[in-house]
């Protein structure tokens, strides 16, 4: 046991200081620090939930550790293969250990690509180059994450703080909308399998029937943000079946079916009459009212004027064009038109008449005199 003990501990030592290439040179990992009170470490494995602090910084390559801060984190709970961080920062730390502070070096397609992120007044450029410095507070193996209904409602909080924060710094022109979404979805359905099962306490089930609506909630600002006002609406909407009263719920309904090409001005209202009658000097809820009114009158005046240019056009197609009856001097000139036209039209006729009797003169009468000449010469 001495032996086997011991080997271990130079194995651990040897990790200490060198890198470890996990992408070739474009991710590496360098353990630099253990905690020596953690007397028999855990390695991080798929499934395991992971307390985590780290620092993010700019890096021009593996050896740079002076580049610009952009991002700092003191508590993070995320689980190893649900793809909460970025790949450089959920790879390095599959390869460490419970206790142990590590360096990660990453190029930008292992971190945010060619995503911007946006903190304060700093923005992290497209395509850059990154470093962590990470230390493992805590671990939570897989199965017991599984089996306890307390680890599993830390979970799905630590997906919705993570996801919180990717929609406030990470957006980029939605560039990480599905990280977010996929992390409310699978925070939300945890808590919701977990409300369907009996045997637990009501404390629990309590801070997941919270957790839900909040998860629920934050779908829908997401959809509404990214403009697919359907989905935001479908999202709102289940948070008021939970809770009726909810008031963020029933103003982002109201949103949704305010901009939802397929939703009517009826839902609006109905949504924010309810809302009035939970916190009726609401500034969103008044603004939101200011902003119903505006749309509806704007539909009106463009109803109005298609309306207008439709009267229009059949009275137009209706209308006979005026004849202005001629004028003095121009009657006479009128007059011999006519006369000439009638005059022409007589010409005419009097031409066909007379092509017509010379054809019948020249092939009709002519031989018919002939024939009967011929016939007298030889009665004679």
């Amino acid at each position: 046991m001495q032996n086997a003990a011991s080997e271990n501990s130079e194995e651990e030592e040897s990790r200490l200081g060198t890198w470890l290439d996990l992408m070739g040179s474009d991710l590496r990992l360098k353990i630099t620090s253990r905690d020596l009170s953690i007397q028999y470490p855990e390695p991080c494995d798929v499934g395991d939930a992971v307390f985590i602090e780290f620092t993010a910084k700019t890096a021009s390559s593996s050896e740079d550790e002076d580049g610009t801060i952009f991002q700092k984190v003191d508590n993070w709970l995320i689980v190893i293969g649900d793809k909460d961080v970025t790949p450089a920062l959920e790879m390095g730390i599959r390869f460490m250990q419970e206790g142990e502070t590590g360096f990660i070096f990453s190029k930008s397609k292992y971190a945010y690509g060619s995503a911007k992120r946006i903190q304060g007044k700093y923005i992290l450029p497209s395509d850059t180059d990154v470093s962590y410095e990470v230390r493992i507070q805590k671990l939570i193996k897989s199965n017991q994450v599984l089996s306890n209904p307390i680890c599993q409602v830390e979970v799905a909080l630590g997906k919705k703080v993570i996801a919180n924060h990717t929609y406030q710094f990470e957006w980029s022109d939605g560039y990480s909308k599905s990280k977010v979404l996929n992390m409310y979805k699978k925070a939300g359905d945890a808590m919701s399998n977990l409300l369907n099962e009996k045997e637990i306490e009501e404390s629990v089930k309590e801070k997941a029937r919270e957790l839900l609506i909040e998860c629920l909630n934050n779908i829908a600002a997401v959809y509404l943000r990214a403009k697919e006002y359907g989905k935001a609406k479908e999202a709102a909407t289940r948070v008021i079946v939970i809770d009726p009263n909810n008031l963020k719920a029933l103003l982002r309904a109201a949103r949704a079916a305010i901009y939802d090409p397929a939703g009517t001005y009826e839902e609006s209202k109905a949504a924010i009459a309810a809302a009035e009658i939970v916190d009726p000097k609401n500034r969103d809820l008044l603004n939101l009212k200011l902003e119903l009114q505006k749309k509806i009158k704007d539909y009106k005046k463009r109803n109005r004027q298609m309306l207008s240019k439709m009267s229009k056009g059949i009275k137009n197609v209706n209308q006979k064009p005026e004849t202005k009856p001629p004028t003095s001097d121009k009657k006479d000139e009128t007059l011999r038109s006519a006369n000439d036209s009638e005059i022409n039209a007589s010409s005419k006729e009097t031409s066909r008449w007379l092509k017509v009797f010379m054809q019948v003169l020249q092939f009709v009468i002519v031989p018919l005199y002939a024939f009967y000449i011929l016939m007298s010469l030889r009665a004679r």
